[in-house]
């Protein structure tokens, strides 16, 4: 029994290390590839552009730019120091997005060991089974938000999980509200958490010590933009439209690739339910539900597997507690532990499909990117207003950023924008250049106009590119 224990850690040992190598070669990919398509990493980059340039991002929309500020500002301002002085780039959002990863194994690894009191092979095991799924090895190394509000939100409950006053976790969570606005389940589990403790003035206490300051800051920066942030990171953000098949669907694929885990939650909290009564496993098993139901909002448009990640991290949390107390003081522990933790690590790498794993050409091999690098190139020779899906190939190239399709559409199929100025200097042939993907298309008036005042010139990728059919241009968009 002993030796059969020891082989199958063997294999999760080579299971989490096979994982590991695949994030790091992502990793460095990302890291050395100039170019990108991501529509996210290019908001992130046109918000640094205009926080440079005006010392805000979220602006009234009634002129250019016309840019939906929806994130708030914590990865923004810790982005904007490398572009000030080393000039716009992927490559510092991305390292801000692989640090807050490294950091954020960290805590997990104490965290699932405080929580389970099991030992440090146990901890690293689901450490390491972070990196496991697809999209998280997808999402991670791109300059996105994601990772960074995780790492508040798992390292509040790490605080409170190592014996600290509650408080001490409020910081980090604020932090994560203003890195992603939905950031808000861990604190939530915290509250529900001090709840069911039955001391209805305690939790008064701490879930007005958390809410109050956490609304004056949020009041403060609405203040300091005219309102704009609110108008931009709340109404603006909840006009999103819904595709509720998508979230069945949604719920179905993480099934798959989390199942192993989710079983034994299951089964610990019919068999063992005292692991999640209490202590650091109730407050887990609060913030496992609430990622679970949380997950549902992975149905608004624009949302995408990203939404996968906070519940990922949460079910290895919980199920880390769930298999120390189903196995505890059981015969053949060892053995029972190393082959769920194997099926587990097993199932979350390597499902999926080849093909969600493979890396996006102009990253996997950027030398070779010749579409991009002639999307690059058109873009850098072109003299005038430049009207772009690819948002990251005007803000490297140091254009300006004038519109960012996506928000402006859903933002004017919920009524609170009208793209009359997009429309009117398109059909005045003010663009140089347009770069359409599929959403400008979209976009009331943009289609006719494409037809009537631009040609189709060059198909790069999935961008086509367009100019004007007269040289002939009135005054650029200012």
């Amino acid at each position: 029994m002993v030796r059969a224990a020891r082989l199958v850690a063997i294999a999760v040992a080579l299971v989490s290390a096979h994982s590991l190598a695949r994030f790091a070669i992502a990793a460095v990919r990302y890291l050395q590839s100039p170019y990108g398509r991501d529509y996210g990493e290019g908001c992130v980059l046109a918000m640094v552009q205009l926080l440079h340039a005006r010392g805000t991002y979220f602006t009234a929309l009634e002129d250019y730019p016309f840019i939906h500020g929806n994130y708030p500002p914590v990865f923004i301002v810790l982005v904007w120091p490398f572009f000030a002085f080393f000039g716009p780039s992927l490559l510092a959002p991305r390292l801000l997005s692989l640090a807050a990863t490294a950091a954020l194994l960290v805590v997990l690894y104490d965290l699932v060991r405080r929580a389970s009191a099991e030992s440090r092979s146990f901890a690293a095991a689901f450490a390491a089974m972070a990196l496991a799924p697809w999209f998280v090895q997808t999402w991670a190394p791109m300059g996105r938000v994601d990772m960074l509000a995780c790492l508040f939100s798992i390292a509040g409950l790490w605080v409170v999980v190592r014996g600290a006053d509650v408080r001490w976790a409020f910081p980090l969570f604020w932090l994560g509200f203003f890195t992603k606005q939905n950031a808000l389940i861990a604190p939530a589990a915290l509250l529900i958490h001090v709840w069911m403790d039955g001391r209805p003035r305690r939790f008064a206490r701490v879930a007005v010590g958390f809410a109050v300051p956490l609304a004056a800051l949020f009041g403060g920066l609405a203040l300091a933009t005219g309102g704009e942030s609110y108008r931009h990171l709340v109404p603006y953000t909840a006009a999103a439209e819904y595709e509720w098949g998508r979230m069945v669907e949604s719920y179905v694929e993480f099934a798959g690739v989390a199942w192993p885990l989710l079983a034994t939650i299951a089964v610990a909290a019919w068999r063992r339910p005292a692991c999640f009564a209490s202590g650091a496993g109730r407050l887990l098993f609060a913030y496992w539900g609430l990622n679970v139901l949380g997950l549902a909002t992975i149905a608004k448009a624009g949302a995408a597997q990203n939404y996968f990640i906070e519940p990922w991290l949460a079910t290895l949390a919980a199920a880390g507690v769930a298999l120390s107390g189903l196995t505890r003081g059981t015969p053949g522990a060892p053995a029972t532990r190393a082959a769920v933790l194997l099926v587990a690590a097993a199932i979350g790498h390597y499902s999926g499909g080849a093909a969600l794993r493979r890396l996006p050409p102009p990253i996997r091999h950027p030398e070779r990117a010749q579409d991009f690098r002639d999307l690059w190139d058109a873009v850098r020779a072109t003299d005038g207003p430049i009207l772009s899906e690819n948002l990251t190939v005007l803000v490297v190239n140091r254009k300006r950023v004038l519109a960012e399709p996506f928000g402006m559409l859903l933002l004017s199929r919920a009524g609170l924008f009208r793209p009359d100025r997009i429309v009117r200097d398109c059909e005045a042939g003010r663009f140089s250049l347009i770069v359409s993907e599929h959403r400008l298309e979209l976009l009331p008036g943009f289609e006719g106009c494409l037809e009537t005042r631009y040609e189709a010139w060059k198909d790069l990728a999935t961008y086509r590119l367009f100019r004007p059919v007269s040289n002939a241009t009135a005054s650029p968009p200012r």
